[in-house]
């Protein structure tokens, strides 16, 4: 009776291990994938809003030349500013894109996203990512 007992208990303990093992391992790739593609989101992140800034000093450079030589006004022609933000964030194929002017502020935004390595082996193919700036021109500089 103890050896049937004691086979039992044997039975019982095979492959508990290898399910520990599994999850044990599926829970280091996700913790690795967050780590790598988090990595990844974040540069893709950066070189957006640097994107964004570099818009957004475009548009605030579009000043308006007639009325800072007659009136010695730094006003942005805001059609321009728009035309030269949206047109910069667009050769670089982002999407979502907005440029707005209000006053001299030149604001652009857009999104993009950011492929990831790892996440999609668990169906995370890729995250969308936002950067957004804002710039003035400013009298004496250049």
């Amino acid at each position: 009776m103890r050896t049937l007992i004691r086979r039992i208990r044997d039975r019982d303990q095979r492959g508990s291990a290898t399910v520990f093992m599994l999850g044990f391992a599926t829970v280091l790739i996700v913790g690795a994938g967050l780590v790598v593609d988090g990595g990844l989101a974040l540069n893709a992140r950066s070189r957006l809003t640097d994107d964004a800034e570099q818009a957004a000093r475009a548009g605030a450079n579009a000043i308006d030349v007639p009325s800072l030589r007659d009136r010695g006004q730094l006003v942005v022609d805001p059609s321009r500013a728009s035309a030269i933000a949206a047109g910069f964030l667009s050769e670089r194929g982002y999407q979502n894109i907005s440029v707005s002017v209000n006053g001299n502020r030149v604001t652009a935004s857009a999104e993009s996203t950011a492929d990831t390595a790892i996440l999609g082996l668990i169906g995370i193919g890729s995250f969308t990512v936002r950067g957004d700036a804002v710039a003035e021109p400013q009298a004496g500089i250049g």
